[in-house]
């Protein structure tokens, strides 16, 4: 006796189900596959990205330490020796691990250079450099892809994972108001042409040319003047706190008050000041006053060295070492401008005048 037809459909449906379980189940596995490897594969790449910081900070704080032992002068003609810099990157990564490895840095993937923080790009160099990038790898090259545990169902049983890391010497780019003890500021030209004006002295004469590229300021105080000049100078000798310093930290972006011209008159006041002030500052030696002077924004002038006046912004702080003043007729401040020296500290992000030795990362 045949049998119904509504059993002869409920056996091919049965089937029908089989099938779709099955496939079901594949898509399942495939899902819980891409869940858990995605998620160990992304864990894995934080933990190279914590080795790639790691290494590529110990690397930038070695530059630190070595440019510490300089003097400004070996500085300016310092040529790195990567043997002092790759061990100390490798030693570090060495103790971190991803996955469950120890991580070895090949030295071909720690680059020393120099980073522009206003590009914010990374240039391989030796010379004098700032920056250290590293790459931490777990692949076919280093340390060995990781093992994936439901994608080898789909035939993935291995997944390379690498990271990267930059870290600088950077810019102050903050100061202290009081730091800033003469009312003098230099034009960013300084470091945009950096073999013409590095160690040269600061010009008041003649004004808008490349000798004169620097300007005298009276801080925050407006209009700035040479009366305001030179009562902020005699303020500065009589260890006064002058009108206009501003009483939170002066940052990038802030502007300074700045009177146009040579300002003669105000050369008695500032050879008095450095007089009183050689005695005495940090650097030790008598003859010398180490100070610091404010970077100032020239593209609001008819030139880069054109003659400073009204409201400009501050783009960083250098040191300068004054040894003289000169009066009339050279009016000049006899003091050397360190274009890029590193003294002990941390930077914070700027990419003109002194900077920190101990890094951040920047990338």
């Amino acid at each position: 006796m045949n049998s119904p037809e509504w059993k002869k459909s409920l056996h091919n449906q049965r089937g029908v189900t089989v099938v779709l379980v099955a496939i079901l189940l594949l898509a399942l596995i495939a899902i819980t596959s891409l869940a858990v490897d995605i998620g160990y594969v992304m864990a894995t790449r934080n933990e190279l990205q914590n080795v790639a910081d790691a290494g590529a900070l110990a690397g930038a704080r070695q530059l630190g330490v070595l440019y510490e032992e300089m003097g400004p002068g070996s500085q300016d003609d310092y040529v790195c020796d990567p043997g002092t810099i790759i061990p100390v990157v490798q030693e570090t990564g060495a103790l971190n691990t991803a996955a469950g490895v120890c991580i070895a840095i090949d030295a071909a993937e720690v680059v020393i250079g120099r980073w522009n923080s206003t590009s914010r790009t990374f240039a391989a160099t030796l010379s004098q450099p700032n920056a250290v990038k590293v790459t931490a790898r777990r692949d076919g090259s280093a340390n060995g892809p990781i093992t994936t545990f439901f994608a080898q169902v789909i035939n993935i049983d291995s997944v390379p994972v690498r990271a990267e890391a930059i870290a600088a010497l950077t810019g102050e780019s903050t100061s202290d108001p009081l730091d800033l003890e003469i009312p003098v500021g230099i034009s960013l030209e300084w470091f945009v042409q950096k073999g013409a004006f590095c160690g040269e002295y600061i010009k008041f004469y003649p004004t808008g040319t490349l000798d004169g590229c620097a300007g005298w300021h009276t801080y925050t105080s407006w209009p700035s003047n040479a009366a305001k000049l030179a009562d902020a100078l005699t303020d500065l000798e009589n260890g006064q706190t002058p009108v206009g310093v501003p009483s939170e930290p002066v940052t990038t972006g802030d502007e300074f008050v700045f009177t146009g011209g040579t300002v003669a008159s105000a050369f008695d006041e500032m050879k008095s000041l450095f007089e009183s002030k050689r005695e005495n500052d940090a650097d030790g030696n008598p003859n010398t006053w180490t100070t610091k002077v404010i970077i100032y924004d020239p593209s609001e002038l008819s030139s880069p060295c054109g003659n400073p006046t009204g409201r400009l912004n501050i783009v960083g702080f250098a040191t300068i070492v004054i040894e003289q003043v000169l009066e009339t007729p050279e009016k000049t401040i006899w003091g050397r401008v360190i274009c890029d020296e590193v003294s002990y500290g941390r930077g914070s992000g700027g990419n003109y005048g002194t900077m920190g030795s101990i890094p951040g990362l920047v990338e």
